[in-house]
């Protein structure tokens, strides 16, 4: 399912001329953090409920219009648009426009995750790694030549960490013995970031730490 079929075009709209306290009475009916507010019909932004606590309750909406936050989503965007949107205002409910920035409704969080829960990459079966590599030597590219080179299925992957030296990306695979590969990465001097209770490497390193500390304790 694409997610602008998920799209809430029934929400109780706000109107910048509504009392703090009809505000505040919308919000108690509902279990976002923001609600859109609108201008005669036009969407002006959100405002947060956490906002509303010290303010006038008799007072229109319309005297705090520096507390309304403009965020939103355009309905071509993609799902990982659409979550990063999400993190970057703190929010559970997201206002979706038109390429004309007109309002069409809103796009709720729990269905966001839950449509990117139903993807491959989370939904398939298989294995996840971290691996960490200097910037300017990783490829994706690279990564995916050697996990086919072992007859393992790559499900998917992203990168879950970058800064200017190094970067880290997240892999999922099938493939019968996870040990195999994460040898072979580390051959090509990926770091592994992630544990796995099958990697012989760490039980390896455990075995010489055991070994090391007998031989001090003589």
């Amino acid at each position: 399912m694409i997610w602008q079929n998920l799209i809430n075009k029934t929400l109780q709209p706000l109107d910048i001329s509504n009392s703090i306290s009809e505000v505040k009475s919308v919000f108690k009916t509902s279990t976002f953090n923001h609600l859109p507010v609108f201008k005669k019909g036009v969407f002006k932004g959100s405002i947060n409920v956490a906002d509303l606590i010290n303010l006038d309750k008799d007072a229109p909406l319309s005297e705090f219009k520096y507390l309304i936050e403009v965020f939103y989503a355009e309905a071509h965007k993609t799902n990982l648009d659409l979550i990063h949107e999400f993190a970057n205002h703190q929010t559970n409910l997201l206002p979706i426009l038109d390429q004309d920035k007109n309002y069409i409704g809103i796009m709720k969080l729990e269905d966001v995750l839950d449509l990117f829960g139903e993807s491959p990459f989370v939904a398939n079966e298989g294995e996840v790694m971290i691996l960490r590599k200097e910037r300017t030597k990783f490829s994706f590219s690279e990564v995916a030549q050697l996990i086919e080179t072992l007859n393992a299925k790559l499900s998917g992957m992203y990168v879950s960490y970058l800064s200017k030296d190094v970067v880290e990306i997240t892999v999922k695979v099938e493939h019968q013995s996870i040990n195999e590969i994460l040898q072979t990465f580390r051959r090509y001097d990926y770091q592994i970031a992630s544990e796995h209770p099958e990697d012989l490497f760490t039980e390896d390193l455990k075995e010489h730490s055991d070994y090391l500390n007998k031989y001090l304790d003589i």
